[in-house]
């Protein structure tokens, strides 16, 4: 097997590797073999009555330090005011300058032995040395520049100013009177779609990425759906790994079925795997506050350190308030990690559609909710101290009948353990497991046959984009409408006009990210490169300095900063 070829060593490579001594640089071949006496014959201009330095010796003068019997070293000194005393020759300084930087040259000389290594075990290797440490090293690096290349080929051009690490490094901060940890507002706006913002309805809103930094979108997860994605937001993980795959599921372990309409049995923490953000802040002696957040009320044995249980007719104001209550607190009572969930986007784009008056009057009350928290941010001087990210979960896209996809039409719905209808993906999973060949292929004959507007797979065929074949709660067949598609029944018509829950990419399932405070500088009107949802934990957990386990997460990218530009 041919080897594959050798990657740049990236510029910055291993932190033992210091760039050339500034004084070799400076100094150059000529300046070192150079005779001090020919260099002096060379300038006729020079002497040692005149206050001018020899050539060479202006480049190193002040990277020379030394003490000795006769005192500390000064090179005017020593070459026009001996004062009695010998003056030094270049011979003499030469000398100096070597054993100053000795510790310099031999720590180039141990990089250089360092490089060599790295290229003989490469080759001694040839393709094994990508499995190993140095050698997975060297092809990300490698392949950061192919897609750097590929982006400068496409015109896409990155701004560094903004692919920098973001958060910045958190501080204790002041109002004046009061010293306030770091600390994170995240409100999490249910099915607010990115291009909701450039309808003229939210001004508080994007005024929170003008003072701050806005994405150009943030992607859900799969499926896009309300509990899946706020619970991959609180623990950094995909659905397939915290294990909450669906707002409604069957799990064949526990022989049980999940519902969030039932809250007293969807909070058991048997169903709710990984470890939340407002978990980590309590053990790592920090304050937590949730407010209706899909997670927060369940039962396990760290609980965020305050919690408000969910009540649907909760004005998003009254909830402004008690974040506001909260960091009025004592310093050692006060929260630094608070999570809100609010709902009134998504109940109106459901009932009423997208673009319906409804929705646009859902979007100005939860704006005016926003005005309200940044005034009381003012007010108490924290509008400089206080970081507050929004987020949203999923967008919404219309449905029309025209657009269903009747699967009664080819499988008996009796025959399934759990169903969900109207939505943009069917979850197949039947009460007889030999029936679930013969169902997989009806269905996948009459998509091809009929050419209907879905795909229909296995669970270890579901593409590796999804992120959603690696868990047993999955269910073992699942179709996935196109976008605009929904798969129902022919018996249950359509209820709603605004849906959710279609494929992570695309456009119409955008959500929003944009942050303010002393951890997100301002870019201007520039935005950030569109970010995952998975990412938002470690986010948060920088913005707070909290430690984040190593493989804890499923974010790619340490916080949306490893983009190459």
């Amino acid at each position: 097997m041919p080897s594959r070829p050798l990657p740049p060593l990236p510029l910055s490579f291993p932190l033992l590797c210091p760039p050339p001594s500034p004084i070799i640089l400076a100094m150059g071949p000529s300046a070192r073999s150079t005779p001090y006496a020919a260099q002096r014959s060379s300038s006729a201009s020079w002497s040692h009555n005149t206050h001018a330095i020899p050539p060479g010796l202006d480049r190193i003068k002040d990277h020379l330090s030394f003490t000795s019997s006769q005192g500390p070293f000064d090179l005017e000194e020593s070459l026009f005011n001996s004062k009695g005393r010998k003056p030094w020759s270049w011979s003499r300084i030469k000398r100096l300058y070597k054993r100053q930087t000795r510790p310099v040259r031999l720590a180039t000389a141990l990089s250089g032995g360092i490089v060599c290594l790295y290229i003989l075990s490469f080759l001694l290797l040839g393709q094994r040395g990508s499995n190993t440490a140095a050698g997975r090293f060297l092809f990300q690096q490698q392949d950061s520049r192919i897609l750097s290349r590929q982006l400068r080929a496409k015109n896409i051009v990155c701004n560094p100013r903004i692919s920098q690490p973001l958060p910045l490094p958190p501080k204790v901060l002041s109002n004046g009177t009061h010293d306030f940890d770091p600390t994170v507002i995240v409100l999490s706006f249910d099915g607010l779609r990115a291009d909701y913002l450039s309808r003229g309805h939210t001004p508080n809103i994007l005024s929170v990425g003008t003072s701050g930094v806005v994405a150009e979108y943030m992607q859900p997860s799969f499926p896009t759906l309300t509990f899946p994605n706020h619970y991959t937001m609180g623990t950094g993980l995909f659905p397939s790994s915290h294990g909450i795959v669906a707002n409604m599921f069957y799990d064949p372990t526990l022989d049980e079925d999940f519902n969030y309409r039932i809250p007293d049995k969807s909070w058991d923490p048997k169903w709710w795997g990984g470890e939340p953000i407002w978990e980590t802040a309590v053990l790592q002696n920090q304050r937590s506050g949730v407010i209706m957040w899909p997670g927060g009320e369940s039962l396990r044995p760290v609980r965020p350190t305050y919690h408000v249980r969910y009540r649907s007719n909760t004005p998003v104001a009254e909830k402004m308030d008690t974040l506001l209550a909260w960091l009025d607190r004592p310093r050692e009572e006060r929260p630094t990690v608070m999570n809100v969930y609010i709902s009134e986007v998504d109940t109106a784009g459901h009932n009423y559609g997208p673009d319906s008056k409804r929705c646009q009057r859902a979007l100005a009350e939860v704006d005016t909710a926003v005005g309200i928290l940044m005034d009381g941010l003012r007010q108490r001087g924290l509008d400089k101290v206080v970081n507050l990210l929004l987020v949203s979960d999923h967008g919404m896209s219309y449905v029309t009948p025209t657009q269903s996809i009747y699967y009664d039409d080819y499988i008996d719905p009796s025959e399934l353990l759990l169903e969900e209808s109207l939505q943009p993906h069917l979850a197949i999973r039947p009460k007889d497991p030999k029936r679930l060949d013969h169902i997989y292929k009806t269905l996948k004959s009459a998509q091809e046959k009929h050419n209907l507007q879905f795909k229909v797979y296995k669970r270890h065929e579901i593409p590796e984009r999804y992120n959603y074949a690696h868990h047993p709660r999955i269910a073992p067949v699942v179709a996935i409408a196109e976008p605009g598609f929904v798969m129902t029944r022919r018996d249950m018509g359509i209820a709603v006009v605004g849906v959710h829950g279609w494929d992570h990419e695309a456009e119409e399932m955008r959500a929003i990210f944009m942050a303010s405070g002393p951890s997100f500088p301002s870019h201007g009107p520039e935005k950030l490169q569109a970010l995952e949802n998975v990412e938002l934990y470690e986010v948060i957990a920088r913005t707070v300095g909290l430690q984040v386990k190593e493989g804890a997460t499923d974010g790619v990218r340490n916080g949306y900063v490893s983009r190459p530009c």
